[in-house]
């Protein structure tokens, strides 16, 4: 069992929906799908994943409202708390005041007239807290179907730093990234796009976020992408960092009487998502390992004229650390995307055969 299952919040959530407490994250994610695969047996004529969305959200009795400026925050949480007595919904704008506070999930006192539970769900769509919406939504609907009767309420996606720590919150991303690019969808969509170009590009991802899901951030599709892949895939996202101990040396309070020079910060991976395929052929790149300055992810930083797609082919024995270890060799393919201040690159092996 890995630490991820035995987090008490964890344990709590499978035993609340009596799934298998030995394996709880793999038990939960199971339910999800499978829940979502019951209620869509039920109707005709699913196409789109909002036709999955409004489906989905009609059988677990939960409205979505969309949150664009304060005044839609202060008229909805006053016509909760206020017209229809309901006074926790008071606190709706407290839970929203943090600038990474994205979404927040109630329970509503008021039953339907066959005496079921309601959910009320809110997402946080000011300022650039919209490019989130599309994954917003979807977290609160992972809550939302792994809610039990004892199960306190309202459930809210904690700040940037505290959702790192908690594995719950964790748990539902990685539900919402399953369910919010439903596989009978997504897949034929992604095999056509790759089938088109050859392999999976940027456009091939601009294509399918275009035809698949447009209020999906750009972001979340590649990710989507690169893990339903059926060949090894590594995504990495890349800009100025410091090493791990070069962190923990920061952050530590505790700090030397002698000051020292501050660590240099050097383009490094920020982080690395890889497939089910990737792992099986043991391709791997770290966070936090410096890119080196011949690859076109470095060219692609620093030369603003490369920021749209930019493609070469590399050796990963190239990318050593100052200890001199490298990454064992293997010829990779790297598409590098500069976007703001961070080069996005999916890396393959140039003998991975795309069909």
């Amino acid at each position: 069992m890995k630490a991820f299952d035995l987090d008490p919040k964890i344990l709590a959530t499978a035993a609340g929906l009596r799934l298998d407490v030995a394996n709880p994250v793999q038990s939960i994610r199971g339910h999800c799908r499978e829940r979502i695969a019951r209620i869509l047996k039920r109707v005709s004529g699913v196409r789109t994943i909002s036709d999955v969305e409004r489906v989905v959200c009609e059988h677990l009795n939960l409205v979505v409202h969309e949150i664009w400026d304060d005044d839609d925050l202060h008229s909805l949480s006053m016509r909760y708390a206020k017209d229809e007595g309901d006074p926790k919904f008071a606190a709706l704008e407290m839970e929203l005041e943090a600038k990474d506070a994205y979404g927040v999930l109630y329970q509503r006192t008021k039953r339907t007239e066959r005496g079921e539970v309601q959910y009320v769900a809110f997402v946080d769509c000011r300022g650039d807290k919209h490019h989130r919406r599309f994954f917003t939504r979807w977290h609160e609907i992972a809550h939302c179907l792994t809610t039990f009767k004892q199960f306190e309420f309202p459930f809210r996606r904690v700040s940037g730093l505290e959702i790192q720590k908690e594995p719950l919150e964790k748990l539902m991303d990685m539900i919402a990234g399953e369910l919010g690019f439903f596989d009978p969808l997504f897949v034929p969509l992604l095999k056509s796009e790759i089938r088109k170009h050859g392999k999976l590009t940027f456009a091939a991802v601009e294509g399918i976020r275009d035809s698949f899901c447009p209020e999906a951030s750009f972001q979340s599709t590649l990710i989507a992408c690169v893990t339903r892949a059926d060949v090894p895939v590594v995504l990495l996202v890349a800009g100025m960092g410091l090493k791990a101990n070069e962190k923990r040396a920061l952050a530590d309070l505790q700090m030397p009487l002698i000051k020292a020079p501050s660590p240099r910060r050097q383009l490094r991976v920020l982080s690395s998502n890889r497939n089910q395929a990737a792992r099986e052929a043991s391709l791997q790149i770290h966070k936090n390992r410096r890119v080196p300055s011949p690859s076109i992810i470095s060219k692609v930083f620093r030369d603003e004229a490369l920021s749209d797609s930019s493609v070469a082919q590399e050796n990963l024995a190239d990318w050593t650390c100052s200890d001199g270890t490298a990454l064992a060799p293997l010829s990779v393919e790297i598409q590098a995307k500069k976007i703001l201040d961070q080069v996005f690159a999916i890396v393959s092996p140039t003998s991975a055969k795309w069909c």
